[in-house]
């Protein structure tokens, strides 16, 4: 796009121009209230180069967003790093996130890796008159309201909530693993791997108990289970409500990497502050357990996060991540664990939120009942969600507010 605006070639810009727009149109949901962008994917330490996009679409017009929607998340976003410690006392950007970490780092990167950075000040292509500098800064898409958007291409869900201006990525289908490629568990990435991510937590290493992680652990001492390859079975969106599901193959780390017959199929549904994580195990071996941990946080108190069971789990603890996250030093995680032979269905609400919402995750969901391959689930407001894993993946929604 950036070729094609500078050449001002017009195939170039009918192509990549509306491709811009409906790229943004969903990118620019991604952001915090305070500019942070989710922490989910490769090359991390590129961080503001995130808004990168966002100032290149306000340059060349192929935009969704108002001026000072593009001037206020781009200016956001470099102002939330350089207040966290991106840059240290040399003024040089670091490798890691907020400051120096370890984890966030690739293979491939090296101490000049961080200035891919410098791709957000494409700005500084707009004259001095362009709205991007003479509008004033207007509130991001989390800060206006409730965000739910489902996409179905790679399997995500985008999921924010204006009380607290958190946003939420739940991932059904966005993997890092060629198509080529077998599965193994030695090959599992954190940044890609777990079902969720977020502007205000980071994954967990890989030598560290995983947050937002299905695993099954086996008698014979394989260790838990990794999802690598990961499959979208559909996503969608009613109102304010949202879903994707996918299912995947757990891949153990010790001995033969799969099990045959062994699949798991997973289902997120969010509304308002509130995820419910649904899953449904296939062909599990004797003695074998599942085990569901939630958001991980630090000591601090904020954000909060909570895991409550609903189906299927038996054992409820927290355990904690020495190594922490881009975000705290050290984490704690809520962990759910329960039998896992033969098919098993099992339901939690999760919930990862900075102010308390009026309905607590223990109290959100008031039933839960199983028939014929679909799970009712009846929250707090009367409001009825039905989840299907037959002939396909389906969630549907009746009652309450709306």
């Amino acid at each position: 796009m950036l070729q094609a605006h500078l050449t001002q070639d017009p195939d170039l810009l009918n192509t990549y121009g509306p491709r811009l727009r409906a790229h943004l149109d969903s990118l620019a949901l991604l952001f915090a209230a305070d500019g942070a962008p989710v922490h989910f994917g490769r090359s991390l330490t590129y961080r503001f180069a995130t808004a990168s996009a966002v100032a290149l679409g306000a340059v060349t017009g192929h935009t969704p967003l108002a001026p000072g929607v593009s001037r206020h998340l781009a200016s956001a976003c470099l102002k939330y790093f350089l207040d966290r410690g991106a840059v240290d006392s040399r003024g040089l950007l670091t490798l890691g996130w907020h400051g120096p970490h370890a984890a966030t780092v690739q293979p491939y990167s090296g101490p000049a890796s961080p200035y891919w950075a410098s791709k957000a000040f494409v700005a500084l292509l707009a004259d001095e008159d362009h709205p991007l500098w003479t509008a004033r800064e207007t509130p991001l898409p989390v800060q206006e309201r409730d965000q739910v958007r489902a996409l179905a291409g790679p399997g995500l869900l985008i999921h924010g909530t204006a009380s607290d201006g958190i946003v939420r990525l739940h991932n059904h289908g966005s993997d890092h693993v060629r198509p080529e490629e077998g599965e193994s568990a030695a090959a599992a990435d954190p940044l890609y791997a777990r079902f969720a991510y977020s502007t205000h937590t980071g994954p967990t290493s890989q030598s560290n108990a995983g947050d937002n992680h299905l695993a099954l652990v086996l008698h014979g001492g394989t260790g838990r289970s990794v999802r690598r390859r990961i499959r979208p079975l559909g996503a969608g969106v009613d109102g304010t409500r949202g879903w994707a599901a996918s299912r995947h193959l757990p891949v153990f780390p010790d001995g033969p990497p799969l099990v045959p017959g062994l699949r798991v199929e997973s289902v997120t549904v969010v509304r308002g502050p509130y995820e419910l994580r649904v899953h449904r195990v296939l062909g599990g071996p004797p003695n074998a357990r599942a085990e569901q941990t939630g958001w991980a946080t630090g000591p601090d108190g904020t954000p909060v996060s909570e895991l409550h069971p609903l189906l299927g789990w038996d054992r409820r603890d927290t355990v904690r991540a020495p190594q922490g996250t881009a975000y705290t030093p050290w984490a704690t995680l809520p962990r759910l664990s329960g039998e896992a032979s033969g098919t098993r269905v099992y339901a939690a609400v999760a919930t990862l939120t900075a102010e308390s919402p009026a309905v607590r995750a223990a109290a959100a969901v008031t039933e839960v009942t199983t028939a014929a391959d679909e799970l009712r689930v009846t929250w707090y407001d009367d409001t009825v969600t039905r989840v299907a894993f037959t002939p396909q993946v389906r969630v549907t929604w009746s009652g309450g507010p709306g």
